[in-house]
């Protein structure tokens, strides 16, 4: 009997400040929640998710992400715990900067975490990858080491603007390396339905993007940014929020096929994780 692999999601916009960081620890620790096992990987040598888990304190220089993919180490050594059981994390660290240039040089360069990856991924049902916010050949390891791809969006008219490139670039790397992306998902972040360009941005998503647009939409709220800033999850701080709410219904209809019974019990696993 074969062992099912994780399902690998990626959450990416090469646009910084959409809250990607912040919604994916979120994502990834509701995962946990209902009973999923879950690896993080923060590909971000600022290490913003590292923090957001409360890790930062597991930033190493002698054994990392780096080490892994360009000297060969065992991925397996470089995960560590989490508050969650179920959920675990490969941190990032400083070394990450630095990781271009020995990359570039290596056979099958865009392709090692995707190899890098597969050592572990009997283990998980999810891996959860946080990309930075850059077009760079991390970034392009990312991709192509994904199933699916999460699009945090800000409803304003520069952001929409950055999809319409990003998109362009994900249906290159499509062309080029003969690669099939699966499923993309476009949701809009920090939402606030006062404001008329929110509602023109959401509508314009739904009308050219329509088999990619979601139709949860993360509301604007400050509990998330509190929680991600005391490294705690929406989830332990703020477990009855808006927000947590918007999150959770996030990965419901990311994964609605999954997850009917355990959303039914959702909180009741929130408070007795």
């Amino acid at each position: 009997m074969t062992t099912a692999s994780a399902k690998k999601q990626l959450f990416l916009n090469y646009k910084g400040g959409t809250g990607k960081t912040s919604i994916s620890s979120a994502y990834g620790y509701c995962l946990a929640v209902m009973g999923k096992r879950v690896l993080m990987v923060d590909l971000d040598a600022q290490a913003h998710l590292t923090t957001c888990l409360d890790q930062e304190g597991a930033r190493r220089q002698d054994k990392s992400l780096y080490s892994v993919m360009v000297k060969g180490d065992n991925v397996a050594d470089i995960i560590i715990p989490t508050s969650l059981p179920l959920l675990k994390l490969i941190p990032s660290s400083l070394s990450l900067s630095a990781l271009e240039v020995p990359l570039f040089k290596m056979h099958l360069r865009e392709f090692r975490l995707r190899q890098v990856l597969k050592d572990v991924e009997k283990d998980y049902d999810f891996i959860i990858i946080d990309s930075a916010p850059s077009i760079n050949l991390l970034g392009l390891n990312a991709i192509l080491a994904s199933d699916e791809i999460l699009i945090p969006l800000l409803a304003d008219f520069l952001s929409f603007h950055g999809l319409k490139i990003l998109m362009e670039t994900l249906a290159s790397i499509e062309t080029d390396f003969r690669f099939y992306l699966g499923k993309i998902h476009i949701f809009l972040n920090r939402f606030n339905p006062q404001y008329p360009i929110c509602g023109e941005c959401k509508e314009a998503v739904h009308k050219f993007y329509p088999e990619y647009a979601l139709q949860t939409v993360i509301n604007e709220s400050h509990e998330i940014i509190d929680a991600s800033s005391m490294g705690q999850s929406v989830f332990e701080a703020y477990p009855d929020s808006a927000v947590a709410a918007d999150i959770k219904n996030l990965v419901y209809e990311v994964n609605s096929k999954n997850f009917d019974d355990m959303v039914k019990n959702f909180g009741e696993l929130v408070k007795n994780p």
